[in-house]
């Protein structure tokens, strides 16, 4: 090709087809339940940001009623590294059903918080003690929330669940809106 053909990815004639692609990142009004694709959908259009029920899911009617694709940021920062490095990379990170990794917004009585990143299928154990630094004070571990107000409690009989899509859901929680919250 020559320097002045697009080899773009994402833009205008995207490897000159005439097809343009962009990508918008919005803020979802500062709620932290703006991470759920539907919530975001109502914050974009100027209402309070809350999931929507489905169906219609996003792809049959999603931003004001039309078909929309529409995904967390943490799904598109994986695009790159997917692109670079190959499906099969991505594949090798995490469980058989849940690929690849995870962020989730640690905080409450635990060590050290803040945003982590960690491989799907980590425990809960590894994520509040090793990557937490565990209960300030030397307190017992009580329960951690999952999923932000979508999610769950989790007893700390379940300390060491992996964390991916199918092991929260056989303890009644979920991955909800990345956020663990541990109680100690």
């Amino acid at each position: 090709m020559s320097k002045q053909e697009n080899t773009a990815f994402y833009g205008k004639n995207i490897f000159n087809t005439g097809f343009d692609f962009d990508i918008e990142i919005r803020l979802g009004a500062g709620a932290f339940v703006c991470g759920e694709e539907t919530a975001l959908l109502e914050s974009i259009e100027g209402k309070r940001g809350q999931p929507r029920l489905k169906p219609p899911y996003p792809a049959e009617s999603g931003l004001w009623g039309k078909p929309t694709l529409i995904n967390n940021v943490e799904t598109y920062a994986n695009i790159a590294q997917i692109i670079l490095k190959g499906s099969e990379w991505y594949s090798s990170i995490g469980t058989e059903n849940s690929k690849g990794t995870k962020v989730f917004a640690l905080g409450g009585n635990v060590n050290n918080i803040g945003l982590v990143e960690v491989p799907m299928g980590t425990t809960l154990r590894e994520i509040v003690y090793d990557i937490g630094g565990g209960i300030p004070n030397g307190r017992e571990f009580k329960a951690a929330q999952t999923g932000g107000p979508s999610g769950g409690c989790i007893p700390k009989e379940h300390l060491d669940t992996p964390i991916d899509y199918e092991s929260l859901k056989e303890i009644g929680s979920m991955m909800g809106s990345r956020r663990t919250y541990c109680y100690g």
